[in-house]
């Protein structure tokens, strides 16, 4: 496998395991892949990919070299970066933020970055699928609570953080989801076990409209962590492990950093 594009279409095949989806994903037609599939297929004397119900399955072989594949093309792709980096070359910015912090810095990370670059920036909410767009080079860096997580996404611990009961007590309780945090945990009855939502909502906005008729868990930034605090909550930085050198993703993480620590 001598052909970087070739490179780029076997690993695109390994995420998407469909010839249509990896065509649509490398702005390329059905049968440029089909072409390309069936060269790898004789180059490297295996099928690489048998179909299924799930569409195109990997074989063993296919499973084996991906790792290597994957790692020798980001060396690659380090290689060819230039040697003086400037934001103004740039030609796309993408960000995953968890909702509240969207909201709080999103306009001001905006600015920021135009100040620097002209390129597009997509700035998103951070959901399920963000930590895999991470790994497939979708999304450059992400801002979310600090979890374990696998070995190819690095995180940057930023700041510390503990929860606070705010809003109208006497009203209803109101869960606010954050995507990838506490969608499924209820951290507000560590603080009062004998607490039931009664309103559950997913939009910053829409959940600091309610704070007359309700109350909520919310984040409180702190200097340092709070041992005696019954919940703290470490806010970091996310990207891909092996990119966390790029001049990109350190000129990016620096100006993330300083702005949501102002």
């Amino acid at each position: 496998m001598h052909d970087l594009n070739a490179l780029h279409v076997f690993l695109t095949l390994m995420q998407c395991h469909s010839t249509q989806r990896a065509a649509r994903k490398l702005g390329r037609s059905q049968s440029y892949i089909s072409k390309v599939l069936a060269q790898l297929r004789e180059d490297l004397d295996d099928p690489l990919f048998t179909r299924s119900n799930e569409g195109l399955s990997p074989t063993s072989y296919a499973i084996s070299i991906e790792p290597k594949l994957r790692k020798a093309l980001e060396s690659v792709n380090l290689a060819l970066e230039p040697a003086t980096f400037s934001p103004e070359k740039l030609d796309k910015i993408t960000l995953h933020l968890a909702e509240p912090y969207v909201v709080s810095y999103g306009k001001k990370l905006i600015q920021e970055i135009r100040k620097e670059s002209d390129a597009v920036i997509e700035l998103r909410s951070w959901t399920k699928l963000s930590e895999s767009m991470i790994i497939e080079d979708e999304v450059d860096i992400g801002l979310h609570v600090l979890t374990d997580k696998p070995q190819t996404i690095y995180q940057k611990r930023i700041h510390t953080g503990s929860a606070y009961f705010n809003g109208n007590e006497e009203g209803d309780y109101i869960k606010f989801i954050v995507s990838g945090f506490n969608d499924h945990t209820n951290y507000y009855q560590v603080l009062k076990p004998d607490i039931e939502e009664r309103i559950i909502v997913d939009n910053y906005s829409v959940m600091t409209d309610l704070m007359d008729i309700g109350y909520t868990l919310r984040y409180h930034r702190l200097d340092t962590p709070n041992p005696d605090a019954h919940i703290n909550i470490e806010i970091a930085l996310i990207m891909k492990a092996s990119r966390r050198h790029s001049p990109k993703l350190v000129w990016l993480s620096d100006l993330v950093t300083r702005i949501v620590n102002e």
